[in-house]
């Protein structure tokens, strides 16, 4: 009697879900007729192309369209939620002979058609899909608003687990890499319209956070969802003690990260969810965040995570064609920046344009789907990280089409949300902001033929052991989360990955990409051989650079002794703006090539190297110097005066790290109705400390992941 009540109970949404259509009746009837245009043409198109379909007339067409709508709503859900449980990869294929059996069975059921064999079926499900794939595509057909995605929606807010309440929740959505200048052009140009239709409906605020040193994702959301960042001195470091390199996107690394600024008050403490961030925010649950796979925590490979993207027929294939678009949108779009002759620019080859696509299509979808399912559950606060634009921009350039199209992208799952929140188990206001910005500019090496590791090197007279960090793995980080997590899923699909990327697994963690890094070691490398007598950890135009002849931080005294010279030929390098050292009888200096800021003391002798980098540069380089694990040197590229462009330690012309540029103007888009409370925002934990006030105001206080009265139990 329980099985017939669900599937009555299911039917019945169905029914009430076409009668209450959110649109109206008049929206319902208007895209019924297209839906049923598409599937006509589609279906009379598979019949021309396949011998072994046979239709008598236009009506029989019509005829088996109805048939196949009817299966596809009525039979095909069902049909996936039994199988669901079992195995994804078992739900992918029940999907295709599902689509088989449909075609194959309009023979016996539709008068005038005749499906000769099980090869025409199989052959002319396919023609369907893609010509009604592309059709739809090509009228944009909004899948967000499609039958099927309202059904997901429906099926998902009549779960057992969901919470609900009139308390309102909180979304808060990070663009990676996206500056206040770039959105504020955008809105002014007529791009990113859902935001630009917050903005001028007064519904929304754009105001602008400060990013203090290092300019880059794991201080940024450790300030930001912890309120701590001050022991994280870039996103590359090394720690002589130990004599570990650490790498922000590596998941042991990450979670050390989490541990030393974690003291249980994160933002998403209190049922809290992170969706593709680096750091938790002490979430009671994590999916594609970095920092949890190391602690083993469950997130993506159940095949139920994966139901609502199965649904819909021909859903897989859209993403498919839109994956394989996006490969070769990047292959045109970077000969044609070639061609065209446009500087500064970098080689964009294989693999990247794959990971583009992973990351710009197949993860932005699935992220945006576990949002819209967290926002269908009640959870309270869910803070999600969209790559995307950041990725582009690293590669094309933070103000070039490329980057602009993937900013719109992102603009567009915001109204998927938005659409989303009209069915939710509790109403959500929305926060969206910005990790940091990017700044542009031609590469050190591109600029001057040689690594800034190759130039103090040579400054040491060519004779010390060198140890760089400077692999390229922001590119790959999304990817070998998502990769990661599903691999640790349970049923057949995670089983045939992982035994397929077993020879790129390391500890249960999978690594594609150019990993030039080795792991951190286990012990110190004093238990496994001599550390190097230099370590050069680029973040974009910030570098780290340690020197091993002594455990603590060397002075610019003691380098004098060490290395004669060196300090003043490096900061008379043309691709060098400063450098930050400790004098014991100073403190904090920064050296240029035509003066010095003695930063303790607010002294200057001749030029001051720190004035081109803006008003906030002095607190930021201050903060920077009394960081633990600080580089004994801390090198700051050169900033063009007219162009405002940076020379990246690192291969990627689009950078971030450093201060320069916009790279240090962050964004944070916020309700109307709401107060900054500090004015100017400096710094991430800041930008935690007006998160955490608004979300009190909420009623949704900040705690202790547990023991906390009143937190829900959505684990």
């Amino acid at each position: 009697m329980s099985a017939l009540r669900r599937l009555i109970d299911f039917y019945g949404i169905q029914a009430h879900l076409l009668w209450e259509w959110r649109a109206g009746r008049r929206a319902l009837v208007k895209r019924g007729l297209f839906s049923f245009v598409i599937a006509w043409i589609s279906f009379a198109v598979t019949a021309w192309a396949i011998p072994g379909i046979l239709v008598t007339d236009v009506a029989s067409v019509a005829i088996a369209v109805v048939v196949i709508a009817l299966l596809y709503a009525l039979v095909r859900p069902i049909f996936l939620a039994l199988v669901a449980p079992i195995s994804l990869l078992l739900v992918g294929v029940a999907s295709i002979v599902f689509q088989v059996f449909v075609i194959g069975i309009l023979g016996p059921l539709v008068p005038g058609i005749d499906v000769t064999d099980v090869g025409a079926a199989f052959w002319g499900s396919w023609v369907f899909a893609i010509v009604h794939t592309f059709l739809s595509a090509v009228v944009a057909l909004d899948q967000e608003q499609s039958y099927y995605a309202s059904l997901v929606r429906q099926l998902a807010v009549r779960r057992a687990d969901v919470v609900r309440t009139d308390q309102p929740g909180l979304v808060i959505v990070q663009i990676d890499g996206l500056s206040h200048p770039v959105l504020r052009n955008q809105v002014r140009a007529g791009r990113v319209p859902v935001m630009s239709r917050w903005l001028r409906a007064r519904r929304m605020r754009l105001g602008r956070w400060e990013v203090m040193l290092p300019s880059q994702t794991s201080a940024s959301q450790a300030g930001i969802l912890h309120g701590d960042n001050d022991r994280i001195p870039a996103f590359r470091w090394y720690e002589k003690a130990t004599r570990r390199l650490l790498v922000s996107n590596r998941p042991h690394d990450a979670a050390e990260i989490v541990r030393r600024v974690s003291n249980g008050e994160g933002l998403l403490s209190r049922g809290g969810v992170s969706i593709g961030n680096l750091v938790t925010g002490d979430a009671s649950r994590s999916f594609m965040t970095m920092a949890a796979l190391a602690e083993g925590t469950r997130g993506i490979g159940r095949p139920r995570d994966f139901y609502g993207f199965f649904v819909s027929p021909h859903n897989y294939l859209r993403v498919v064609f839109q994956t394989v678009g996006e490969i070769g949108k990047e292959l045109v779009q970077a000969r044609r920046q070639a061609r065209a002759g446009i500087e500064p620019r970098m080689p964009r080859g294989f693999p990247y344009p794959i990971a583009r696509a992973v990351t710009n299509i197949l993860l932005r979808g699935l992220q945006t789907s576990l949002i819209i399912e967290e926002m269908y559950r009640g959870t309270p606060v869910i803070y999600a990280d969209y790559t995307d634009y950041d990725e582009i921009a690293h590669h094309s350039g933070p103000e070039r089409a490329e980057a602009f199209d993937a900013l719109d992208g992102v603009d567009r799952t915001l109204g998927a949300l938005e659409r989303a929140a009209a069915d939710a188990a509790r109403p959500y206001r929305f926060v969206v902001l910005s990790d940091h910005g990017q700044t542009l500019g031609a590469t050190f090496q591109q600029r001057y033929g040689v690594t800034l590791q190759d130039t103090v090197h040579a400054l040491m007279g060519g004779r010390a052991s060198v140890e760089s960090a400077t692999g390229r793995v922001e590119e790959w980080g999304a990817v070998n989360t998502f990769l990661s997590e599903f691999t640790r899923g349970i049923g057949v699909g995670p089983a045939i990955a992982r035994r397929a990327l077993r020879s790129r697994t390391r500890d249960g963690l999978v690594e594609l990409g150019r990993r030039v890094e080795a792991a951190p070691p286990a012990e110190p490398a004093a238990a496994v051989g001599e550390a190097p007598d230099l370590v050069v950890c680029p973040s974009g135009n910030l570098a780290l650079i340690y020197f091993n002849a002594r455990v603590e931080r060397l002075t610019v005294e003691h380098l004098a002794e060490l290395h004669p010279g060196l300090v003043e030929a490096l900061a008379n390098h043309p691709g060098i703006g400063l450098l930050l050292v400790r004098s014991e009888a100073h403190g904090a200096i920064a050296v240029g090539r035509r003066g010095i800021r003695y930063l303790d003391a607010e002294r200057v002798v001749g030029e001051d190297p720190v004035a081109p980098f803006g008003p906030y540069a002095i607190a930021s380089l201050r903060g920077l110097d009394a960081m633990d694990n600080v580089g004994d040197i801390a090198a700051i590229s050169v900033l063009d005066p007219d162009t405002e462009e940076v020379a990246a330690f690192e291969e990627l012309i689009g950078s971030h790290g450093g201060i320069g540029g916009w790279q240090t103007k962050g964004f944070i888009l916020y309700p109307a109705d709401w107060e900054v409370t500090e004015d100017p925002l400096l710094g991430a934990p800041a930008v935690y400390r007006q998160l955490r006030s608004w979300m009190e105001a909420m009623g949704l206080p900040v705690g202790p992941r547990s023991g906390v009265e009143g937190s829900p139990d959505l684990r």
